[in-house]
């Protein structure tokens, strides 16, 4: 599932304006550090689980 350079986008300014470390939130989406960057860095083609997380992560404000 392809997590796109706008989601990769929104995912860092919700993690900013939450004021979270990418440590926290990689905990928080229970995955590493390393395949937190990938999913900022955007066009990562992610495991169901990690798209999953991040998008109900993303949709939290809604």
């Amino acid at each position: 599932m392809l997590i796109t350079e706008k989601m990769a986008e929104q995912v860092r300014v919700k993690r900013a304006i939450e004021r979270m470390t990418a440590k926290d939130l990689a905990k928080k989406l229970n995955t590493t550090n390393v395949t937190l960057r990938k999913v900022e860095r955007g066009d990562y083609d992610a495991p169901r689980r990690i798209y999953n997380a991040v998008m109900e992560w993303l949709a939290e404000d809604y």
